[in-house]
């Protein structure tokens, strides 16, 4: 039974032991995710489109009023910006992963992810697909899914010598019986994140890792039940016996 306060104060804790701070580690990544989706948003013209649907008596600012781009450009930005989205997140992951085992993890951590890029794109890729397809049958399926593949980047991040497909089997058997406890641990994070909308984002500097952190504790926890995951050798001990 996994001890949901509990790991969440780990979080926590955790958090604020950082060597980097983690909430300007956060804010870093926060700024570039931003700047690549307010990117798809301004070529696509979504943004003009929304606020002419439902703020049709306000006058469309002349940033967001621009001719339609060619549809081809349009996608190949929309691509590029959601696999580089693919990439940073693993990024993330491997910060808050390192700052767990106590370790000092600079800025650059973020661009760590572009070591095994193509790992990394490829299992969004077919997460996304398997998702989509399950969702084909019904929203709950799908929300299931989203449960089900939920660990595989962490497997990969964790050992990125892993093949994709091995990364999701894996989730797979980490999150089976412990899809409910996810769920509920998400539940547990809905008043912060209403809470962000109300800032504009801004309580997502504090809350984004406090969520991630959450996440990885209940990953490490469950990997231990599972025994499935990869275990890092632990280092030797500081007082080796001299012979």
């Amino acid at each position: 039974m996994l001890d949901r306060k509990l790991l969440k104060s780990q979080a926590r804790e955790i958090n604020r032991s950082a060597v980097v701070s983690i909430y300007l580690f956060s804010l870093l990544y926060l700024l570039i995710t931003w700047a690549l989706r307010g990117l798809d948003t301004y070529v696509s013209g979504s943004a003009a489109d929304y606020m002419q649907q439902y703020f049709p008596d306000w006058p469309v600012p002349l940033l967001l009023s621009h001719a339609a781009y060619p549809p081809l450009l349009v996608t190949f930005i929309s691509v590029v910006v959601s696999l580089l989205l693919a990439v940073l997140e693993g990024g993330y992951v491997l910060y808050a992963l390192g700052v767990r085992q106590h370790r000092e993890m600079p800025y650059a951590t973020l661009f760590d992810g572009f070591a095994f890029a193509g790992k990394l794109i490829l299992l969004n890729l077919v997460m996304g697909i398997f998702i989509a397809l399950w969702t084909m049958l019904f929203i709950i399926p799908g929300l299931i899914a989203i449960y089900r593949y939920s660990f595989a980047v962490y497997n990969l991040c964790e050992n990125p010598s892993i093949g994709v497909m091995e990364a999701i089997e894996m989730s797979k058997v980490q999150t089976s019986g412990f899809k409910w406890s996810l769920f509920v641990l998400d539940l547990s994070f809905l008043g912060w994140l209403l809470l962000a909308c109300c800032t504009m984002g801004i309580l997502l500097i504090w809350l984004y890792p406090y969520i991630k952190q959450s996440k990885i504790g209940y990953f490490q926890e469950i990997k231990k039940i599972k025994q499935v995951g990869y275990f890092p050798p632990s280092p030797p001990p500081v007082d080796m016996p001299q012979f």
